[in-house]
């Protein structure tokens, strides 16, 4: 059975990028009677309200998304890096990039936890885009200088322990898969499956974020649009004939790569 997750981060307001990712994860699952979860992914905690997630789930329910369960948000969860080949790492961003981090072999006791990725290019597949053959890329952080636990430590642990079989995101996050199927491995986790769906970019070329706030649900909301604008909006850039959510057939091989613009300026009237 099909497992999938709604799961929003509550420091900001839902737009259509979201509402596409998380109305092809409860399309993917719900089409062949598989479960969706609710996760509130709340490790930012300096950002993260409570009210801003009670949101999120009224604007989910809003758009016709339901689940089966809702698990414990990742504020309340322990992390552990146990059993994974890690690293400090004092570097900043900068740094990384310009390959000029010398902190693998330096057996440093301070700094942020890295994982030490192993080498070499990892293939898998996505139910969108077909086969894939990706390098990992930069080792990523499992948990801050500080001693917080990162995304990506703690995605490929809930998504574990929750059960999900299937990931369904923006395809922003397609290079970082190959880490997480390394870290799966590491920590001896099933991998599950992948399907990334098409970005929403503004007219700027940046994704669609708060700086794009008329394409925010409760934005179209006081628009006047209906839960059926939203869908025959998206449907369409998910590969289906426009229309409403429940009508839908999702056939992830048919879903286009994209990106696809979203006119903030235009996109209030439905």
């Amino acid at each position: 059975m099909i497992t999938s997750r709604l799961a929003p981060t509550p420091s900001g307001q839902l737009h259509l990028g979201n509402a596409l990712a998380f109305g092809a994860a409860w399309l993917s699952a719900r089409n062949v009677g598989g479960r969706v979860l609710l996760r509130i992914e709340d490790l930012d905690r300096g950002r993260a309200r409570h009210e801003i997630a009670q949101r999120q789930r009224e604007e989910l329910q809003w758009l016709g998304l339901d689940w089966d369960a809702e698990t414990p948000a990742q504020s309340t969860r322990q992390y552990s890096t146990e059993g994974v080949p890690t690293y400090r790492c004092t570097c900043n961003r900068k740094t990384r990039l310009a390959g000029a981090c010398a902190c693998r072999d330096a057996g440093l006791t301070a700094g942020a936890v890295r994982f030490r990725c192993p080498p070499g290019e990892v293939c898998f597949g996505d139910r969108a885009r077909g086969p894939q053959v990706l390098a990992p890329g930069d080792d990523p952080v499992l948990v801050s200088a500080d001693g917080d636990p990162a995304y990506p430590l703690a995605v490929v642990l809930d998504d574990a322990r929750d059960g999900v079989t299937e990931v369904v995101r923006g395809a922003d996050l397609l290079d970082a898969t190959p880490a997480q199927i390394r870290l799966h491995e590491a920590l001896s986790l099933p991998v599950p499956t992948y399907l990334h769906v098409p970005l929403l970019l503004g007219p700027d070329g940046r994704k669609l974020s708060k700086s794009h706030g008329s394409t925010e649900l409760g934005a179209l909301r006081a628009a006047g649009w209906s839960p059926d604008d939203v869908w025959t909006t998206l449907l369409p850039l998910l590969g289906l004939p426009a229309g409403g959510l429940r009508d839908a057939r999702l056939e992830p091989s048919r879903v286009p790569c994209g990106p696809f613009v979203i006119d903030a300026n235009a996109v209030v009237q439905p």
